[in-house]
C-alpha cells in the first residue's frame, strides 16, 4: 500500500523495516487562471508521485495542501487561500516530526510553485524540526554534553519537476507551462473553453499548451524521477 493513510500498524512496520522513502507533496489553493484547477501546484506533485509509485516502491503521505501565498495573484473571490508563514512552518515541522518517529529514514518534500518561495518556507520548518527536535529530546546543552544522537533520518525538500527539457514545458504560473503538465496528469480538469480576453499576462500563453507535448514531458520526468529513488540520488 503505497500511501500511508491506507495503512494498517503492520503496513507501516514493513514499510519502515524495508527502508521506503516517503514523499510529501507540498502546493497550494491559488487563482491560476480561467482555465486551471485551484490546486494546481498541488496537483501536479500528487499527479507526478502518483505515476512515479506505479514503477517503484515508495510510500506517499497526505499532502501540505495549503501554503503562504501572500494574496499575490488574486483574493479569495478567485479562490486563492493564505495561510501566515509561522502556522505553515509549525504545522509542516510537527508532522515531519511524526513522519521521522515513526521510523522513516528519508523523508522527501515535493514541492512546485513559481518563485521558491514555497520551497524556502519548507526548508525553514525543517531546519526547526532539526534544532529542535535534539533539545526537546535530550534538553539543554545536549552538544555541549556531547550526548549521543542518532540523526540517521533524512528531510529533503525538492522539486517535483527538474531537468531542462521538462522544465521548460512545465514551468511558469499558469499559462502554457502550467496547463501542459495538468493537461498530462488530470486532462479533465483543464477547460480550454473556459478561457477569456482578459486573462492576467501570466495566463496568456495558455492557448499554447500541447499535451502531445506535455505527455511526452511527463514521461521523461516520470523516468528521471525513478532513476533518481532506484539510484539514491534524489
Amino acid at each position: 500500500m503505497p500511501y500511508l493513510q491506507n495503512m494498517t500498524p503492520s503496513d507501516l512496520k514493513s514499510a519502515v523495516e524495508k527502508d521506503l522513502p516517503l514523499f510529501v507533496s507540498a502546493g497550494s489553493i491559488e487563482y491560476h487562471g480561467s482555465q486551471l484547477p485551484l490546486g494546481t501546484d498541488l496537483f501536479i506533485c500528487e499527479g507526478v508521485l502518483r505515476e512515479v509509485e506505479k514503477k517503484t516502491d515508495i510510500v506517499i503521505a497526505p499532502a501540505f495542501t495549503f501554503s503562504p501565498t501572500g494574496f499575490m495573484v488574486s483574493g479569495p473571490e478567485k479562490g486563492t487561500v493564505d495561510i501566515r508563514l509561522g502556522t505553515f512552518i509549525e504545522y509542516c515541522s510537527e508532522i515531519l516530526s511524526a513522519y521521522k518517529k515513526m521510523g522513516f529514514k528519508h523523508i522527501y518534500v515535493v514541492v512546485h510553485h513559481q518563485g521558491g518561495n514555497i520551497g524556502r518556507f519548507l526548508q525553514i520548518a525543517v531546519e526547526q524540526l532539526n534544532s529542535y527536535s535534539l533539545y526537546e529530546e535530550f534538553g539543554n546543552g545536549w552538544w555541549t554534553n556531547k550526548t549521543p544522537t542518532d540523526n540517521s533520518c533524512e528531510i529533503k525538500v525538492v522539486p517535483a519537476v527538474f531537468g531542462e527539457e521538462v522544465t521548460k514545458e512545465f514551468f511558469g504560473h499558469g499559462g502554457e507551462g502550467e496547463t501542459q503538465p495538468i493537461m498530462a496528469l488530470y486532462p479533465e480538469l483543464v477547460h480550454m473553453e473556459r478561457l477569456t480576453d482578459n486573462e492576467a499576462f501570466w495566463n496568456q500563453s495558455a492557448v499554447d499548451a500541447n499535451k502531445a507535448d506535455a505527455d511526452r514531458a511527463l514521461e521523461l520526468l516520470v523516468e528521471q524521477w525513478i532513476k533518481k529513488i532506484e539510484n539514491n540520488q534524489v
